[in-house]
């Protein structure tokens, strides 16, 4: 789904309030003591943004009975908190730049999206008119250019504006907004009108200001009180206001249609350029830092998903402004790195729009930083429910590290310096302080998130960076080489067998591996215990109590034998490959004679198995050749050759996995 669909759909649902008919109440004129309303329509982290309109009356004066009668006929009763209903947020595979991101939430894993409370806006109106933004019954008077309607329905509420309204000890400013002057505000902004632009943002201003409790310095010249006019007036402006803008400042055709990347030339369009960028600067900037308002302090998942939609349109107005942008990328980096996974996803794709579309050096370097130290930082804790979340934000940051490699060089440089200083000091000085700055999940995911990196943006200019990097993680696993810290062992692995892989950087993690089945925690006698086999995915160690059971055993020898199937079906093309696993079956064929449980056995006899077969055939096929080891490009043909084939080691592992997915 791309973000215009999204919002024509009907992101925001009416009120349900909004649709019945309203009792006239008829004005006695009779002088009645002034009553002063305060509305403070207040967005809770719940599903609906309230507004707690309070009545205070003079001390002097009491309601007559027929004044209290009256009063219960208002549709607006006493102590009743409104509510924005905003429609469940929606995914659809239509989007192609969102289901990437999204699927990188979980790596790779499916995402369930709840679909309660969701609005079909085709079901309900088969039309073709979309979602009836006017309340029914409001004035049906909307000929001509909207400016009647908006002023004949703002009549009724004309009396009530111009009475004195406490907030605080203070009047507030402007006039009251009514459900007629947001419809006629749509038919003006359905025409592109710069003055109806113009009050639209200065209304949503004064709600969001009011809603959120905050102080402005600019003086608005409306006052929103009904929470059914603040839901309508929200609506509006995200379905409107954007098109307004466009309309009079056209984006280029690759912004337009939603793409991350705008095409490098000698001369890029900005909006600052255009004829019309005077007229709209002001208002422009008000609406947008209307919009970061919103996200500071509005906190509905839904709701803040819609206000980042509407962001996705303005990105392009929004980096002409410095201290907007400023603003607005500190906040989007919070978004990404906690909250609702839909929240953390848009925040992404938005912050990759404005990297792309700034090549500010400057802008770039501190977006990278606010971005890896948000990383570090929300990395700390790893939990079951947390490392969804870890995962998506290692997988995102590689690919913004991708939009720029010599900054990204510069700054890998700087933190894999500061990983091995680090590791330095625990290493020179072994106190339990210096070990655990080492062996803490900060620096296992830096280290993981750099492999990544590394692997996935693997370039000449990032090359230097390799060698470093390994001396970093082999470096951490041996600092403590025990039985205790075999899950930290296991994740510093993966991270260097997903690196290898990717760059054809040979690194010896084997040897590590085995390391592993001569630890006498593997070998000696289990004893009996009913507890489940720790989840090595969310912890770096185990307690003393565990290494003696074979819940523990069993756990072990599966990481050992996934990993060695990684390492080993990665290589398994490679001319090499006979004397490369020549070393690890001696080993594994010693432990499968020594060891004497049955499920060890049988895996390990797998593995040696499948092994052996690949290596016979590289043998086979090696033979055959007419070329030397010192022809380095016979040799790289050949193997590319050998790489679209898939070995018996490869479709094992494959075939492995499988049911263990299934399993898990």
């Amino acid at each position: 789904m791309d973000v215009d669909s999204f919002m024509e759909t009907g992101l925001l649902s009416s009120d349900e309030e909004s649709s019945r008919p309203r009792k006239k109440v008829v004005k006695k004129k009779q002088q009645s003591p002034k009553a002063s309303l305060k509305a403070s329509p207040k967005v809770t982290a719940s599903s609906k943004v309230t507004a707690s309109p309070k009545v205070t009356a003079s001390p002097k004066a009491t309601a007559s009975p027929k004044q209290k009668k009256k009063e219960g006929c208002q549709p607006q009763q006493q102590g009743k908190k409104p509510a924005v209903k905003i429609a469940q947020f929606e995914d659809s595979s239509d989007d192609e730049e969102f289901a990437q991101a999204l699927a990188m939430y979980k790596d790779g894993e499916d995402v369930d999206s709840e679909d309660d409370g969701d609005v079909d806006m085709e079901d309900e109106d088969e039309d073709g008119e979309g979602l009836d933004l006017e309340d029914d019954s409001g004035d049906e008077d909307d000929d001509g250019d909207g400016e009647e309607g908006m002023d004949d329905g703002a009549d009724d509420d004309d009396d009530e504006g111009e009475e004195d309204m406490e907030d605080g000890g203070a009047k507030p400013q402007g006039r009251v907004v009514s459900q007629g002057m947001v419809k006629g505000w749509v038919a003006l902004l359905q025409k592109h009108s710069l003055r109806g632009l113009r009050q639209v943002a200065d209304a949503l201003g004064a709600a969001i200001h009011r809603t959120a409790e905050v102080k402005s310095a600019e003086k608005y010249h409306y006052f929103v009180e009904s929470p059914q006019v603040f839901n309508a007036l929200v609506r509006c402006c995200l379905r409107h206001v954007h098109l307004v803008v466009q309309h009079h400042i056209p984006l280029p055709e690759d912004d337009v249609a939603g793409g991350a990347e705008r095409k490098s030339s000698k001369k890029k369009s900005s909006p600052t350029s255009h004829a019309n960028w005077p007229k709209l600067r002001k208002v422009v900037k008000s609406y947008i830092s209307t919009l970061l308002l919103m996200l500071q302090h509005l906190h509905q998942p839904t709701l803040t998903c819609a206000v980042l939609r509407q962001v996705q349109h303005l990105l392009v107005y929004i980096s002409c402004f410095p201290r907007l942008l400023r603003l607005m990328t500190k906040r989007l980096t919070i978004l990404w790195s906690g909250g609702d996974e839909y929240v953390r996803v848009l925040a992404f794709l938005s912050l990759r729009r404005l990297l792309m579309a700034n090549n500010n050096v400057t802008y770039r370097e501190n977006c990278f930083k606010q971005m890896y130290l948000s990383f570090a930082r929300n990395s700390a804790f790893t939990s079951i429910s947390s490392l969804p979340g870890i995962q998506f934000m290692e997988n995102s940051l590689a690919e913004i590290y991708a939009i720029d490699l010599p900054l990204t060089y510069q700054h890998g440089f700087v933190y894999i310096r500061q990983l091995a200083v680090q590791l330095r000091k625990a290493m020179t000085e072994k106190t339990k302080a210096n070990i655990q700055t080492v062996y803490n999940w900060q620096f296992v995911h830096s280290v993981c998130l750099w492999c990544r990196v590394l692997g996935d943006c693997f370039t000449s200019t990032l090359e230097p960076l390799v060698f470093p990097l390994v001396q970093v993680v082999l470096g951490t696993i041996q600092l403590l080489p025990t039985a205790r810290y075999f899950p930290l062992r296991f994740h510093c692995i993966r991270a260097l067998i997903r690196m290898s892989a990717k760059t054809d950087v040979y690194v010896p993690v084997s040897s590590h591996l085995l390391e592993v089945l001569d630890s006498s925690s593997v070998r000696s006698r289990t004893k009996g215990s009913l507890a489940k086999s720790p989840n090595f995915a969310i912890i770096l160690k185990v307690s003393k109590s565990v290494l003696q059971t074979r819940a523990f055993q069993d756990g072990v020898i599966d990481n050992v034998f996934d990993l060695l199937l990684d390492h080993l079906s990665s290589y398994s093309h490679h001319i090499a490959f006979p004397e490369l696993v020549l070393p690890v079956l001696l080993k594994v064929k010693q432990f499968c004679k020594k060891t004497k449980v049955p499920k060890f056995q049988q895996q390990i006899q797998q593995l040696v198995t499948k092994v052996e077969e690949t290596s016979t055939a590289i043998i086979a096929a090696r033979s055959m050749v007419s070329f030397s080891p010192k022809d380095a490009e016979e040799v790289a043909k050949w193997m590319s050759q050998r790489r679209q084939e898939s070995s018996a080691l490869q479709k094992f592992y494959k075939s492995w996995k499988e049911v263990k997915s299934r399993q898990a």
